[in-house]
């Protein structure tokens, strides 16, 4: 019964923790563009521009080295808005940078929080930057959204130093470096690097490999995040996993809750019912044991019965038993050895039982102890009474002789009988005496 107060507070945590152990869910699409708009950023340059996307609300913005090195003058752009910007923090190693945005037009961005864990393939993922191309056709300064699905991690190179490289499907364009690629939670798992004529080696020095068409590739975000850990900048991680099925709403499952609560009440009365029966096994030993203290001990048996006739050692603490173990672990009636002639007289029998015992009675078999009821042994077996151990020989030893007439009988006889019975032993037809078999006798 001790363990129900722990099983129903395990019941409580799964009812109340339960939506706090959700991982994120999918967002639909106008779900996504909400989320991933306000976090998008244009970064123009001299000669050019990239994409970028806001890290954290002292606005920094991530985007890629080679969009803003060597630069003289950074602009950063979202809808109507445009600030100065400068370089924070820079990688040409992982092809990765960081900005500061500068100015108070920024106050409604949004950050996105960083998928930490490594992606793994066929991730639904989406690449939103600016690609020139659509630019050109359109004055509208709007993020493009690039769906496909995450092919693999690698360890490769830009060609200065190794990193963890994502390789995907998401169709990414010049102007879209920098951009973030994201899962269909809203996380970003990279930053989008180059597609098709971007080369890429496995180590530093190694053959390069240019990206066929339909292969693009992104900086692994965790690259970004152990920079950022590095200078200190803050930044949202996400430990948990991304659903690939859109979330059910926020119902109470009333069924389930019903169902829960069924399967524990069985689990307590299981227990409750098990804990009983012990509780009333013990009781009995314990009146059993009670009352063996109060029964007379079974006369000796008398010289001329039969060596056919069992005859049974008690085993215990009791006063009545015929070898008394000092272990209170041992109930006062804890087994029995019966030592009794088999129809081959040259090898004697020896059973040994359990008496109801409340910490059971063991046999060494096969390297390990083995919990019986009712079992064959023979004298140097090894035996366990609860914490106490010996061997069948020794309570041979301990135990008074057949016919004893009182206390101390044959005592000379009881000191020496365990070490006569270590090795090959049989038994007189005659009188049932258990002796060592001489070597060669068969």
């Amino acid at each position: 019964m001790r363990g129900l107060p722990a099983l129903f507070a395990l019941t409580a945590c799964a009812a109340a923790c339960a939506p706090n152990a959700q991982a994120a869910t999918t967002l639909d699409d106008a779900a996504m563009r909400q989320r991933v708009a306000p976090a998008i950023v244009l970064v123009i340059v001299e000669d050019g521009y990239g994409s970028g996307f806001v890290l954290n609300a002292q606005s920094h913005v991530a985007t890629n080295h080679h969009v803003v090195a060597n630069a003289r003058r950074i602009v950063a752009r979202q809808g109507d808005r445009t600030a100065p910007a400068s370089v924070l923090w820079s990688s040409p190693r992982l092809d990765l940078a960081v900005l500061q945005l500068h100015g108070d037009a920024w106050d409604e961005l949004r950050p996105l929080p960083l998928a930490l864990s490594t992606p793994a393939p066929l991730l639904d993922v989406i690449a939103v930057g600016f690609p020139s191309a659509a630019n050109v056709v359109t004055a509208a300064v709007a993020p493009t959204y690039n769906e496909g699905n995450v092919g693999r991690v690698v360890g490769g190179t830009w060609g200065l130093g190794p990193l963890r490289i994502v390789q995907h499907s998401a169709d990414i364009n010049p102007g879209t470096s920098g951009g973030p690629l994201i899962d269909v939670c809203g996380r970003v798992v990279g930053v989008n690097t180059g597609g098709p004529g971007v080369s890429v080696s496995a180590a530093p020095g190694g053959p390069r490999l240019q990206a066929p068409s339909g292969v693009f590739w992104a900086s692994f975000i965790g690259e970004l995040a152990a920079a950022l850990d590095a200078q200190s900048i803050p930044y949202d991680a996400a430990a948990d996993a991304c659903e690939t099925a859109p979330a059910t709403a926020p119902a109470t499952n009333w069924f389930g809750i019903a169902l829960l609560a069924t399967a524990l009440a069985i689990v307590a009365l299981l227990f409750a019912f098990a804990s009983f029966r012990r509780n009333v096994a013990v009781a009995a030993v314990r009146v059993r044991d009670g009352l063996s203290r109060r029964v007379p001990a079974a006369r000796p048996e008398p010289a001329g019965v039969g060596a056919n006739h069992a005859r049974r050692i008690r085993i215990g603490r009791g006063r009545n038993v015929d070898v008394a173990l000092p272990s209170k672990q041992v109930s006062r009636l804890h087994a029995e050895l019966e030592v009794a002639a088999p129809t081959d007289p040259t090898e004697p029998r020896h059973i040994l039982r359990d008496r109801n015992s409340t910490n059971g009675t063991r046999v060494f078999r096969n390297g390990r102890w083995q919990r019986i009821r009712t079992e064959p042994v023979q004298p140097t077996d090894r035996v366990q009474f609860a914490d106490f151990e010996t061997t069948v020989a020794e309570l041979l030893r301990r135990a008074p002789p057949r016919h004893a007439s009182g206390a101390g009988a044959h005592a000379a006889e009881q000191r020496d009988m365990g070490d006569r019975l270590a090795g090959p032993v049989k038994r007189n037809p005659g009188t049932g005496e258990v002796m060592p078999k001489p070597e060669g006798e068969r």
